[in-house]
């Protein structure tokens, strides 16, 4: 199974593990991957669609409920959700600047936009914050 995610890639999740050398970190980040895998049921075909950024081009239909769930899990991970899947708001900000490093602006902006965004089922809101944050710094 495979268990790096593109969409969270390793370079910004380093910033979460700084005192890792990169053998170090990929380890981690796999290692994470497989709990979160494992603690959702995602399957081989779910998991490619998360490889080198391809979660981007997915249909929003097409992300099964596993899938939704396989992001709160990883997001929990690395510490920018709390166990309760509430955000941690500095965390998250550090994130997406990290991620959208070139565009570091537009993330504040776009965080507050999607602040409104409330599901009852906590991998559903997830994927929708994650999807409007990604729309409105992308555009």
């Amino acid at each position: 199974m495979l268990y790096t995610i593109g969409i969270f890639s390793t370079l910004i999740i380093q910033n979460y593990f700084q005192a890792m050398d990169k053998k170090e970190l990929e380890e981690k980040v796999k290692k994470l991957g497989a709990e979160c895998a494992k603690e959702v049921g995602i399957s081989d075909d779910e998991m490619k669609l998360f490889i080198a950024n391809q979660s981007k081009a997915i249909d929003e239909r097409k992300f099964t409920d596993k899938m939704k769930c396989y992001m709160l899990c990883w997001y929990k991970k690395i510490g920018i959700f709390d166990a309760d899947g509430k955000p941690k708001i500095a965390e998250i900000i550090k994130f997406f600047e990290e991620r959208y490093h070139s565009k570091k602006d537009k993330v504040k902006p776009a965080l507050n936009k999607c602040a409104s965004i409330k599901e009852d089922n906590m991998c559903e809101h997830v994927f929708k914050f994650e999807r409007c944050v990604a729309k409105a710094i992308e555009g």
